[in-house]
């Protein structure tokens, strides 16, 4: 057979290659030899044994290159402190010079440096580009200068998540989003979380949520698992600029590393979270909490209702009217009263002096009398009216004041309210399950359903014009 491979190279078993490629290595130059190399430690962490792991990372061009250095737990302590570090988290981010030697891990299939010492340079080669960075961002007043949180947002609904639909990340926001009260609609824009295509593709995924018709309420970049070396693809000046100028249009949320990692998005984005799952739980609570105060003043809204009405019919009550008549009627019996005490006592008068006088008495005097007794009870009969109007204007001006106040308390409990129009003889418009409270929300074409106070109905948007 044409290009047959010898017969040497061919493996029965993975055993048998990584025994072949262990030969190799045992028999170069390079093995149980003494090797110094330098580089930039981007993760360390211990076993459950106490032996150190550490990852050392070198960019060069658009390839990463990293390997394992691992330290006997017997060493740890001594290089520790030779570096005058307290522990093994502050190794990260620095350049380091190491010696030891190289260990082919057949397990693994991978080559490993058994590490014996480590020399402190200075900051590694990935930090000092992040610096850079950062102090041009800054120089542009594009870093974020203020720490925000969700509630400042309106009911997020829309989301827009970047990230690779295989990313562990990905599959722990939708699982966490889940958990809302009001579950938003979620579309994925893939881009690569790794490797030297993660920065072109978070911008074409930025440039097509740019170009989409949908009103997100939030963006969403999102990266689980992965080599922590991977973060330093994350730090490009072009996408920092892109994501702090994006802040402007749609609020640009991340959870890309993890506790100790930050990358340059971290640091322009409108929030930050170090892990996929805390930017859901957020959002979440944020959609929660928005759900818990609209029930609540639901509920504030019927009580103060069932309040006011009941208050207003006491105030009109059968009793009350009744008591007014009462109080109108003893006023007037009161009133009568005294006119007629008054023309008895007159009356009394008048006879006295008919009877001392009853020679003198004459036709003119009687009139006179007459005259006097006739304006004295106008002048009750006035008082007593008088009386009357001025009660039934105060009633009058209480039961407009009391109408006002329930006008006015109707207005505002119900001016922030979704239902504010259908509360006021409007019309309640709902688009799906979602209730319509603004003209952005509604698109040419949208079927809608109308709700009235005594029916419904279905229909369809044909023209819409923003105040």
């Amino acid at each position: 057979m044409l290009f047959q491979q010898p017969e040497e190279f061919k493996f029965g078993s993975i055993q048998e290659l990584i025994e072949y490629l262990n030969d190799i290595f045992v028999n170069s130059p390079l093995y149980a030899q003494e090797i110094e190399v330098i580089g930039d430690i981007t993760h360390s962490r211990y076993s459950k044994t106490g032996d150190l792991y550490i990852e050392l990372s070198q960019q060069v061009g658009n390839s990463n290159y990293s390997i394992t250095i691992y330290f006997n737990r017997t060493l740890v302590s001594y290089v520790l402190q030779h570096c005058q570090v307290e522990n093994e988290k502050e190794l990260v981010n620095k350049r380091w010079r190491f010696q030891g030697k190289v260990s082919f891990w057949k397990r693994d299939a991978r080559y490993t440096i058994i590490g014996d010492s480590i020399i402190p340079i200075g900051d590694s080669e990935i930090e000092k580009k992040r610096k850079e960075i950062l102090k041009v961002l800054e120089k542009h007043k594009l870093l974020r200068t203020i720490e925000h949180d969700l509630i400042e947002l309106e009911p997020i609904k829309k989301i827009a998540v970047i990230s690779s639909p295989t990313a562990a990340g990905f599959g722990d926001f939708q699982k966490n989003i889940s958990h809302a009260r009001y579950i938003p609609i979620v579309h994925l824009y893939e881009a690569p979380m790794q490797g030297a295509d993660t920065v072109p593709g978070i911008k074409r995924a930025l440039l097509a949520i740019s170009k989409s018709k949908i009103n997100y309420d939030v963006v969403v970049i999102i990266r689980g698992g992965g080599s922590k070396s991977d973060l330093m693809y994350f730090d490009d000046l072009e996408l920092g600029y892109l994501i702090a100028k994006f802040n402007e249009k749609i609020p640009v949320l991340t959870g890309i590393g993890h506790e100790q990692d930050s990358t340059i998005p971290d640091y322009v984005s409108w929030k930050n979270y170090s892990t996929p799952t805390e930017v859901s739980r957020d959002i979440v609570n944020q959609i929660n909490t928005y759900t818990d105060n609209i029930e609540t003043l639901e509920k504030t809204i019927i009580l103060t209702f069932n309040s006011i009405s009941s208050k207003t019919e006491a105030l009109l009550s059968y009793n009350t009217l009744n008591n007014i008549k009462y109080y109108l009627g003893k006023e007037i019996t009161t009133n009568s009263k005294k006119i007629s005490d008054t023309y008895q006592r007159i009356n009394n008068l008048v006879n006295i002096i008919f009877e001392n006088s009853e020679k003198e008495a004459n036709i003119s005097k009687i009139s006179e009398i007459q005259r006097f007794l006739d304006y004295y009870i106008r002048s009750y009969i006035q008082n007593l009216e008088s009386k009357s109007s001025t009660i039934i204007s105060q009633m009058k001006n209480t039961f407009e004041v009391s109408e006002r106040k329930l006008i006015t308390t109707f207005q505002d409990l119900t001016r922030s309210s979704p239902f504010a129009a259908f509360l006021n003889n409007g019309v309640l418009v709902k688009k799906g399950e979602e209730i319509v409270d603004s003209i952005k929300n509604l698109n040419e074409k949208d079927e809608v359903k109308l709700i009235f106070k005594d029916g419904e109905a279905e229909a369809e948007i044909q023209k819409t014009e923003k105040w």
